[in-house]
């Protein structure tokens, strides 16, 4: 294994991602016991938080996940398989423009994975039926899911990492995967339902999202 492997990896998604965003990302490789294999230099400051934040979260996140844990810089940590953790961040824009990642991010999974494998790397602990419940229910109250019909958009063109979306517009897209509803999706990226459906209708005539209707079950 080649330390520059995952040198690699990063100047390819930041290559891939600088073709979408307005700014420059810069990208971290870390895995699950916090240990990092690439980082570029404006990350530098954040070692210590990235370490920590992953030892502490790391089995707390889904794969396909994302965290916004410095709530007034624009860093963000996508787990990215049982394994790693990409961090990207920007100098400059919104934070949400990163959530435009989420819509490659598993184009890499396989390569830093067997990058990790090859260093004998135990495999990280399943988390416990418990600690799923907690994940579940970490809020005030227990979800309420509702009856009736629902709708769930999904996008069905192939991306090849060379479109280029205003930042609502990747916001909006990287939550049609067909597990998202509308109304979840509004949830997600802070948008009104007006405005969700104006992206929505846009994307549909150029025939890039599919619009299902599902049944709620209460």
């Amino acid at each position: 294994m080649n330390p520059q492997d995952f040198h690699t990896i990063a100047t390819e998604i930041t290559q891939t991602l600088g073709k979408i965003l307005v700014t420059h990302p810069y990208v971290g490789i870390i895995d699950y016991n916090g240990t990092i294999y690439h980082i570029d230099e404006p990350l530098q400051p954040f070692l210590d938080v990235m370490k920590n934040f992953v030892r502490s979260n790391f089995n707390l996140l889904q794969i396909g996940d994302h965290s916004f844990p410095l709530g007034a810089v624009n860093i963000a940590f996508f787990k990215v398989s049982s394994k790693a953790m990409v961090v990207l961040y920007t100098l400059k824009g919104l934070a949400g423009q990163l959530l435009a990642f989420k819509m490659k991010m598993f184009d890499w999974t396989k390569r830093i994975d067997g990058l990790l494998d090859q260093l004998n790397i135990p495999p990280p602990p399943i988390p416990t039926q418990k600690l799923e419940l907690e994940i579940r229910y970490s809020g005030t109250s227990k979800p309420q899911f509702r009856s009736g019909i629902t709708t769930v958009p999904i996008l069905i063109k192939k991306l090849k990492g060379k479109e280029k979306f205003s930042i609502e517009v990747a916001q909006v897209l990287q939550f049609c995967d067909g597990k998202h509803t509308l109304h979840e999706i509004c949830e997600e990226t802070g948008y009104s339902l007006l405005k969700v459906n104006e992206i929505l209708r846009d994307y549909k005539k150029k025939k890039w999202v599919e619009i299902k209707r599902t049944l709620l079950q209460s």
